[in-house]
């Protein structure tokens, strides 16, 4: 590993990155089918996406990894401004949620090497044009299937990060697939305590995330405050039972706040504000200690979204 992650205003020593939320949006605009194309998923003011990130850096925000692939409307030279304005370091993301949301139908037809192609292009010169860079690949899978598509995905994923380095998060949707995923990234090679699974607290079964944990891989939970999957009492018992087995060191909170709804700067909540001053504190009245509160905000997201040297 080395002690640097790849901003989108350049590469930054791994000891800046501070306090973090590792499963993020600043700008979106969907270009998937369905529902998804509602305005409420359109974070397309840059105004308020500076102000999020200057409210985040007021709490002691240090590092945003920002989740927008390019078919959910990521907005590279948008994030290069507001990071440099706001102060705030942005991880951008290359690669692509899961097949429902705006992967190309003929994916399978480009092959392996042509989308693990792309991949190393966003993180080693740079994304749709601009000077920004990715910081890490993003690969997903539908509910409870694994399509062709976001199969070859993966399998161009765990090419990308060997050539560049850059670590592997996942979309579940609905917190499923999450081992077969790593099961996909295990068959190519991949060193699994490179990659990071997200959104499995919608899938609050303790043996299933014991699973995923054993590989080596970590996981976010993104779902504190919402409270439509589950009061955070499940999750707080899940992060306690998960400590207590010797996890601690591969778990890391954020909200994923993918939506206008989920923005006080739209006018809406909680924002990003929620687990600094919500949550954290449950946690420690719960009985978790600072240290590992420290581990789950800084060092965790520090260790897993640092690049790793080239194979």
């Amino acid at each position: 590993m080395t002690d640097t992650f790849r901003t989108v205003l350049g590469d930054v020593d791994s000891s800046e990155m501070g306090y973090t939320m590792p499963h993020e949006h600043i700008f979106t605009h969907p270009q998937g089918h369905g529902s998804k194309n509602e305005q409420d998923h359109m974070l397309d003011d840059y105004a308020k996406g500076v102000q999020m990130l200057s409210e985040y850096k007021g709490i002691g925000g240090g590092t945003i990894i920002e989740a927008t692939p390019k078919t959910w409307g990521r907005d590279p030279q948008g994030m290069v401004d507001a990071s440099k304005e706001a102060g705030v370091h942005v991880i951008a993301c290359t690669g692509y949620i899961c097949q429902e949301h705006g992967m190309e139908p003929n994916i399978t037809d480009r092959g392996v090497d042509n989308i693990a192609q792309e991949m190393v292009d966003d993180i080693e010169t740079g994304m749709g044009g601009t000077t920004g860079k990715a910081g890490w690949i993003k690969v997903g899978t539908a509910y409870m299937y694994v399509t062709p598509g976001e199969d070859m995905v993966i399998r161009a994923a765990v090419q990308a990060a060997k050539r560049t380095g850059a670590p592997i998060s996942t979309h579940t949707t609905g917190g499923t697939m999450g081992i077969e995923q790593l099961e996909i990234a295990a068959s190519e090679g991949f060193d699994l305590s490179r990659m990071t699974v997200a959104h499995v607290d919608r899938n609050p079964d303790l043996w299933y995330h014991r699973k995923m944990l054993e590989t080596g891989a970590s996981l976010i939970y993104d779902g504190p405050g919402k409270a439509k999957y589950y009061p955070d009492s499940v999750r707080i018992d899940l992060l306690r039972q998960l400590v207590k087995d010797g996890f601690g060191d591969q778990l890391m909170l954020c909200n994923d706040m993918g939506r206008r709804s989920h923005h006080t700067v739209y006018g809406f909540g909680p924002g990003w504000q929620w687990i600094k001053q919500r949550f954290i504190p449950r946690l420690l009245e719960e009985g978790f200690s600072e240290e590992q509160i420290h581990k789950f905000m800084y060092d965790n997201p520090r260790r897993q979204f640092s690049l790793a040297k080239p194979e």
